[in-house]
């Protein structure tokens, strides 16, 4: 098993998904239902694949069912959870965590979306590179309420511009970031901030790199983007049985 088994993934569940109050209305955004799975546990699925062992799941908005449906569905990791109090934005709900972080560096992603890269060559793109944060990117596409990312010839992250009015730049923020801890020493001494806003776009100054992935970016924003990916995800799971949200909760559509 590679070195990717070794860092621990904070989850970020805690979004109200108001765009998608019209199908998804009675739970969190990251608990939409894909063929008897719950979102995230395709997110998680992934990179239980690639070795990881250890998940810490920020949550807020109806955080008790993410909690429960991952102890009805316990195997070889460890899952853990933070609840915030109040919405404390992407960046507060990582300071959050880190009380509960042990590995150095550390994997963060949004719960919302997916993008099925490498976890193994990021880490090892994240070593080479000497770097303290990475982030996956993926190449530009019609989107427009993603981050704007500009890299340099050596792959330095250049700008960060989360939901610019006009994109000029290649590049998708994929939402999968790998921090060291040192990072910490950064955040805003504030209770609720952005990770997006507020800390990646000063990271110019940092050792920042953009890790460039072919693998497509899905999220779940939009009720239009949970049908797409609805239709496109045939992923059978290995450790989440297909029919259990249906089975224990009726169908969640």
């Amino acid at each position: 098993m590679g070195r990717f088994a070794g860092c621990d993934v904070v989850v970020l569940c805690g979004g109200l998904g108001t765009r998608l109050q019209s199908v998804v209305a009675d739970r969190p955004k990251s608990m939409a239902e894909i063929h008897g799975r719950p979102f995230v546990a395709c997110l998680v699925e992934h990179f239980l694949r690639h070795g990881a062992r250890r998940f810490i799941f920020s949550t807020g908005y109806k955080g008790d069912m993410i909690e429960d449906w991952f102890g009805r569905h316990r195997g070889g990791y460890e899952t853990l959870f933070v609840r915030d109090p109040t919405p404390l934005g992407t960046g507060g709900a990582v300071a959050q965590a880190m009380k509960l972080v042990r590995s150095t560096p550390f994997l963060v992603l949004n719960g919302d979306s997916l993008c099925e890269l490498d976890p193994e060559r990021l880490l090892r793109f994240h070593t080479r590179k000497r770097a303290r944060v990475t982030i996956a990117v993926t190449q530009a596409d019609t989107r427009d309420d993603t981050g704007a990312v500009t890299l340099g010839e050596d792959d330095r992250l250049l700008s960060m511009v989360e939901k610019p009015r006009r994109r000029m730049t290649g590049y998708h923020n994929a939402g999968i970031y790998l921090f060291d801890r040192t990072v910490e020493a950064l955040f805003p001494k504030r209770h609720s901030w952005s990770l997006e806003r507020e800390l990646l776009p000063l990271l110019i100054t940092e050792p920042c790199y953009g890790f460039v992935t072919a693998s497509p970016l899905y999220d779940i924003g939009t009720p239009e983007r949970l049908a797409h990916f609805r239709e496109v995800w045939k992923d059978p799971s290995v450790h989440y049985p297909v029919m259990s949200m249906n089975q224990e909760q009726g169908s969640l559509l």
